[in-house]
């Protein structure tokens, strides 16, 4: 059934954003250490897979951007029936979690250029992964895979996220440490402009707290996502990590230094007449 193809890695989303050569690359450095910082990517996913209706009986089931296999391992067990693919960017990722959970077929391809035929699946996953694609291509892509009458149950990023540790870095140094990513208003009207169908598709502010930045520092190397534009930002001096500490402590809440996520959780369909 899986078409085994790695795709090649092609160009960045957006000129702002990391390329995906760069996204790759952290990512997969970062397949042994993501699952232990991983609490944000855990609760979405657990949040984005209240979507996955029940009653449906899949053959065919792809996670898109599936990471270290943790998420799709759970998609699997909510349809034991179907038969599911992993697809991730990163090597190092698609690696990890065939060797953790063998039982499942996974691969290293491109979400906006997907490596399968047309009307392959019944139901198509993703969490926390096309925030690095082209929201439009990603849905003629997912489209395009997704048998008529399919579903595309997904969580991405929105506009505002982690809006304190861009504050922060603002106090700090003209450059850009954080990346950006489109409105909310701007992803629906996306959505809706597409072939596919949206059934659901809702905004909400999930926050982790830290005891302190270098913790929050550290668990973002830990996953991978320190892939703003390539450009010389400074060396990380004590100096430069004081200054952040300092700007940072203004959003200190009792329960620590929050680090807030504007998410999207979405369901789209494609429709069985098109």
């Amino acid at each position: 059934m899986l078409e085994r193809v790695t795709s090649s890695v092609t160009e960045a989303c957006r000129p702002e954003r990391a390329d995906k050569r760069r996204i790759a690359v952290n990512f997969s450095r970062a397949a042994s250490t993501y699952d232990d910082a991983a609490a944000l990517q855990d609760r979405v996913a657990a949040r984005a897979m209240l979507g996955l209706p029940s009653n449906h009986k899949p053959e065919f089931v792809l996670d898109l951007g599936s990471g270290t296999g943790r998420q799709t391992i759970q998609v699997a067990g909510h349809y034991p029936q179907a038969s599911v693919v992993g697809l991730d960017l990163a090597m190092g990722m698609a690696a990890h979690a065939r060797s953790c959970f063998p039982n499942l077929d996974w691969c290293s391809g491109d979400i906006e250029h997907l490596p399968f035929k047309d009307n392959r699946f019944d139901v198509v996953f993703s969490s926390l992964a096309i925030q690095w694609c082209s929201l439009n291509r990603v849905l003629k892509e997912v489209h395009r895979v997704l048998k008529p009458g399919g579903l595309f149950v997904f969580s991405t990023l929105a506009a505002g996220t982690m809006h304190e540790l861009r504050r922060a870095w603002s106090q700090v140094d003209p450059h850009v440490h954080v990346n950006s990513f489109d409105t909310y208003s701007a992803q629906k009207h996306c959505v809706q402009q597409s072939d596919c169908q949206l059934h659901s598709f809702r905004l909400q502010t999930e926050t982790i707290y830290y005891p302190s930045v270098m913790q929050l520092l550290r668990d973002m190397k830990a996953l991978g996502v320190n892939t703003v534009p390539a450009r010389q930002n400074g060396l990380m001096s004590r100096h430069r990590i004081l200054k952040l500490q300092e700007a940072y402590e203004i959003f200190r809440t009792e329960k620590g230094l929050p680090l807030s996520y504007e998410v999207i959780y979405g369901i789209v369909h494609r429709p069985l007449i098109t």
